[in-house]
C-alpha cells in the first residue's frame, strides 16, 4: 500500500490539507495536536496494551504502571501523567494496534514526530513499515523528511 509523504514549512496549510482529506474521505486521522483525556489510567484504556510502547518498561521496573495517566490539561486543569512525546506515541501505538487486523484503511497522520524525541524516531518508522503493508498512509511532516522521503512511496 503507498505511503505518501507531504513536506512543508510552518503554516504552509499541511494541516489544513489534512483537515479536507479527512472532510472529504473516511479515514483514520491522527491530529498534531491529540485529544486523548488526561485521566484515563494507562492500562485501563480498552483495547490496548501498553508493555508494546518502548518506553513502559520504565513504569513497570519502578513499579508504576498500574497508575500512570495519560496526563495533560483539559479545561484549564492540569493532570500528571505521561509527557507530550510519549502521549503521541500512546496514541499512534493505539492506533497501530486497533488497525493491525484491518486492511485498506487511509490512515491520515500529522506530523507523527513532533513533540517525540529522537531515540522514539526508529519506533515510529519501524510502525509505518507495518502499516503500509496493510493500509494507505498519508503523512504530511516538516521534522525528519530524510526519514519520510526515503520511505515514500510518493512525495
Amino acid at each position: 500500500m503507498p505511503l505518501t509523504v507531504t513536506v512543508g514549512a510552518s503554516g504552509s496549510g499541511k494541516t489544513t490539507f489534512l483537515d479536507d482529506v479527512h472532510k472529504s474521505h473516511k479515514c483514520t486521522y491522527i491530529r498534531q495536536y491529540h485529544q486523548i483525556r488526561p485521566y484515563l489510567t494507562v492500562t485501563k484504556i480498552p483495547n490496548f496494551d501498553p508493555s508494546q510502547l518502548p518506553y513502559w518498561e520504565t513504569y513497570v521496573r519502578e513499579g508504576k504502571e498500574q497508575s500512570i495517566q495519560v496526563g495533560g490539561t483539559m479545561a484549564g486543569e492540569f493532570t500528571q501523567g505521561l509527557s507530550g512525546g510519549q502521549r503521541k506515541l500512546l496514541l499512534f501505538e493505539l492506533i497501530y494496534q486497533r488497525t493491525i487486523t484491518q486492511r485498506n484503511l487511509l490512515i491520515v497522520l500529522d506530523e507523527p514526530f513532533a513533540g517525540v524525541t529522537d531515540d522514539f524516531v526508529p519506533f515510529i518508522t519501524q510502525r509505518l513499515e507495518e502499516m503500509r503493508d496493510r493500509h494507505n498512509l498519508l503523512v504530511v511532516t516538516n521534522d525528519h523528511v530524510q526519514v519520510l522521503v526515503q520511505m515514500a512511496d510518493n512525495t
